[in-house]
């Protein structure tokens, strides 16, 4: 029905460290899958001139089914992401944006029952001190 919805802040938490986490990661493939191309890619003034613009087209053309200078447009794009001076600008952001995921798990460990968690654990290892229930809903208080 009509209302607010209230995320859960636990999982809000979560999402966000580990998303700010993967960033490099993400940044890591995206450098493995494109080699060296975006960082040694002819510049874009370098196609319109009339000397070099035609052999470039032809010798940077990758895949026949799409257009060389969409081609062309993609490595300079990937260039700004990873190789340009706002490219390292986003990473930080992107990384620190929102707070820092050290800040995250934080939030997280302040707002966690760990105690429950460490019960549950205890008794499923068959230890002392487990507690089946540890997890089970708790009645309402009067």
């Amino acid at each position: 029905g009509p209302g607010s919805y209230i995320p859960h802040s636990i999982y809000c938490n979560v999402g966000r460290c580990l998303s700010g986490e993967a960033v490099y990661r993400e940044a890591e493939i995206l450098c493995d899958i494109a080699g060296g191309i975006p960082a040694t890619f002819p510049h874009e003034k370098d196609f319109a001139n009339p000397i070099t613009g035609e052999p470039l087209l032809k010798y940077t053309k990758r895949n026949p089914k799409m257009s060389v200078e969409d081609q062309a447009q993609f490595w300079r794009y990937l260039g700004d992401q990873l190789c340009s001076a706002t490219g390292g600008i986003m990473n930080m952001g992107n990384y620190h944006g929102g707070g820092s995921p050290i800040m995250e798990q934080i939030a997280i460990t302040t707002q966690y029952d760990i105690a429950s968690r460490k019960k549950l654990v205890k008794y499923i290892a068959g230890m002392s001190g487990g507690d089946r229930e540890a997890l089970a809903p708790k009645p309402p208080k009067k």
